[in-house]
């Protein structure tokens, strides 16, 4: 069996490695990107299973208006994708749009604990 895709899109290159490490030890390929524009790209040349997607970036795309991309796209709106962000346990939480209002699969709070993103990934990487 193919072991399924994951791109990582997310700023921080030490949260991007320790992730990749985690994945990867799990058996999962992984793909990376820095910037939402290079996201995009990766997903339409490597069509992941799932997609861990950051909030804030500094790239003028962030992951919010990332994720709109995604879902306005026929074929990204079909690959799950989970936020990851540390802006739930900020100040700013109350401002944050939920899941409900992200077309997102579910929200991880940074800093993650590598238990709770397998299971997150097991869940909708099908």
């Amino acid at each position: 069996m193919e072991s399924k895709k994951i791109l990582i899109v997310d700023d921080d290159a030490d949260l991007v490695l320790a992730t990749r490490l985690v994945l990867e030890s799990a058996g999962y390929t992984v793909e990376e990107a820095s910037t939402g524009e290079a996201g995009l790209e990766k997903m339409r040349a490597v069509t992941p299973d799932l997609v861990l997607m950051d909030v804030m970036m500094s790239n003028p795309l962030d992951g919010y208006h990332t994720t709109q991309q995604i879902a306005d796209d026929p074929v990204l709106s079909k690959v799950p994708v989970v936020m990851v962000s540390s802006i739930a346990t900020s100040q700013y939480a109350e401002t944050f749009p939920t899941n409900q209002h992200l077309a997102i699969r579910d929200f991880i709070s940074k800093p993650v604990e590598p238990e709770q993103l397998l299971a997150k990934i097991k869940r909708y990487a099908q």
